[in-house]
This record gives C-alpha cells, sequence and structure tokens, in this order.
C-alpha cells in the first residue's frame, strides 16, 4: 500500500476513536462538523467507514443523514448479522430501510452468522415481533436460502424460505451444489 493510504488509515482510525470517547460518533451533524477541516479524501474514507458503522449499529436516523451526503459501503452478510442483533425495538430499522441491498448480498454464507442470529430470536421472546420483518428479509436472500437447502440444524429450517428455494431449483440450480 501507498503511504497516503497509510496515512487515510491511520488518520480514520483516530478521528473514529475520537468520535467514540467524545460521543460525537452519537449525531452525524457533530461528526460533520467534527471532520470539515479534513482532506476530502479522508472525510470520504471516515465517512463510508461511518455508514457501515451506523448500519451495524441500527441507527437509522445517522445512517440516512450520511446516505444524504452521498455515503457508501459494500454491505456484507456479517453487517446484516450486526444489524440484526442491535434490533431492540419495533422501530423501524436499518435492515427493513435498506431492504433491497439486504436480500442482494452477494456472499457465501455462514453457518456462525445464521446460528447468532437464531439464537438471538430465540432467547429473546419479546423482540421476536420486532425481528419478524427483518427476518423475512433475510430469508429473501438466495444465498441464505442456498446455504440452509444443504442443512438439517434448527437454524437452516428456521431461515430456509421454500418459496424461494423452488424458483432456485428452476431458474439458478448451480447456486444449490
Amino acid at each position: 500500500m501507498s503511504d497516503k493510504i497509510h496515512e487515510i488509515i491511520g488518520q480514520v482510525a483516530v478521528i473514529h476513536d475520537t468520535l467514540i470517547q467524545t460521543n460525537k460518533i452519537n449525531n452525524a451533524q457533530e461528526v460533520f462538523d467534527f471532520i470539515e477541516d479534513y482532506d476530502s479524501d479522508i472525510q470520504e474514507h471516515y465517512l463510508n467507514l461511518l455508514l457501515q458503522y451506523y448500519f451495524q449499529q441500527n441507527d437509522l436516523v445517522n445512517l440516512q443523514e450520511l446516505l444524504l451526503v452521498g455515503a457508501k459501503f459494500d454491505m456484507r452478510f456479517d453487517d446484516v448479522k450486526e444489524a440484526f442483533l442491535n434490533i431492540k425495538s419495533n422501530n423501524e430499522n436499518v435492515i427493513e430501510f435498506m431492504q433491497d441491498n439486504v436480500v442482494f448480498v452477494k456472499e457465501n454464507i455462514d453457518n456462525i452468522s445464521l446460528i447468532t442470529m437464531y439464537e438471538y430470536y430465540i432467547s429473546n421472546e419479546s423482540l421476536q415481533s420486532a425481528l419478524e420483518q427483518s427476518v423475512e428479509l433475510i430469508k429473501k436472500n438466495r444465498y441464505v436460502c442456498a446455504y440452509c437447502y444443504s442443512k438439517q440444524e434448527d437454524y437452516a429450517k428456521f431461515f430456509l424460505n421454500e418459496d424461494l428455494l423452488e424458483s432456485l431449483k428452476r431458474d439458478l440450480p448451480y447456486l444449490l451444489k
């Protein structure tokens, strides 16, 4: 990596730590004010990282603020898992808000993420109604379906979408191998 990239990574880490320690990270406007004197490269890299952070924290208000200024990130299934584990109420959450991105996450799915989400759902009866719509969105992901198809455990049965499975068998059978 070039020295410029190392410098950006270092400054982004310092910014992030400072914002966490001062609790300014909980308000996107305070973050914007804090980083306004940094180079545009550093601002861009930090805001994209921060968008991922807000998604994982299920912070919909701040996530929307960052989307409005053009921040973006490549969603991974681990991000979905982290956001799911941070759903604590019936309020709209980031998974519902970014549902198309969640449904189309293209990544190899691992059992650890699915087991963790399944256990969170099962062990939090009071949150199950709040989690239900997010579960349904996750079940619409073809890679989740393909992974669960070959497993017999309870978590796989929980996330398996039978209608999507029939569609995959017909239209994309190579995903099921």
